[in-house]
């Protein structure tokens, strides 16, 4: 009786390992399409699956790095980097008083703030050259550092008051009973418990960062260009170089698989921080 309520079992778990297997086929099959195209020459680059051999070549490497597209790779991880160090150093206090502090018109604030990151992109960075370009940041580090900061801010307070909604607010009233001021509750209560959803949220806002087009095209201009703008340049008057598409898409791809794979224990807790209540 139980080797037959065993099969069933056994056959379901089999079933669903086979559409998981099946599905990350897929998916990875254009990682690995695009890898292979990084060492194809170009005659060999669209050639059929019968004509798949072929001698590998590192002239698409060589075009890349002449061409300083290494240094567009550096620019966008300075600048998703300290983007999202200032959205955690001024966002996480701003989240947390969101979620515990009574004050006037917090909702409409909540609700101002959260408008900024529904606007499509397009509405804000008008507005945004014309300020720029007044105060001198135009085509410079800091001001595209301030552009990203600010479209990731909203995000970044909205995920994590909810984090700080689901904290148990028992814990800060005993430190408070122990004549702890609300930084010291802060710094030693609230913000180890917040460290994974915080990390999480973070990754959020450097992936978004790290992928955005339209402020770095607009803002960033020829001083300062990061590595989505640069791809357009491979799109030249003799065709596209697809060998050198795929080096630069596969380097734009390896430094979010770190972030994520080097933290990813810190995003799991914190993406089903407050999922589970006892």
């Amino acid at each position: 009786m139980a080797e037959a309520q065993s099969r069933p079992e056994g056959s379901r778990a089999l079933l669903w390992t086979s559409v998981t297997v099946v599905y990350a086929a897929i998916m990875l099959f254009p990682i690995f399409w695009m890898a292979s195209m990084m060492v194809k020459p170009n005659d060999a680059m669209f050639a059929r699956p019968t004509q798949f051999l072929f001698m590998p070549t590192l002239e698409h490497f060589s075009y890349v790095i002449e061409h300083g597209f290494h240094w567009y790779l550096l620019t966008s991880f300075l600048l998703c980097t300290v983007s999202t160090a200032l959205v955690v150093i001024i966002g996480t206090p701003a989240a947390y008083a969101f979620a515990r502090f009574e004050m006037r018109a917090k909702d409409d604030l909540f609700l101002f703030i959260l408008a900024s990151r529904m606007a499509p992109p397009v509405c804000l960075v008008i507005p945004f050259y014309l300020i720029f370009a007044k105060v001198g940041l135009l085509d410079t580090f800091l001001g595209l550092t301030l552009a990203y900061m600010t479209f990731n801010l909203s995000f970044y307070i909205w995920v994590l008051r909810s984090f700080c909604r689901d904290l148990p607010v028992q814990l800060e009233e005993a430190a408070a009973l122990e004549g702890w001021s609300k930084p010291q509750i802060f710094r030693r209560v609230v913000f180890p418990l917040l460290r994974n959803g915080i990390v999480a949220t973070a990754v959020l806002c450097f992936i978004f960062a790290w992928n955005e087009f339209l402020f770095a095209f607009m803002l960033g201009g020829r001083a300062v260009q990061t590595l989505p703008v640069s791809i357009p340049k491979l799109i030249t008057s003799q065709g596209v170089r697809w060998g050198e598409m795929a080096v630069v898409g596969m380097t734009a791809l390896l430094p979010v698989l770190a972030v994520v794979f080097v933290l990813q224990r810190h995003i799991v807790r914190g993406l089903t921080l407050g999922a589970v209540k006892g």
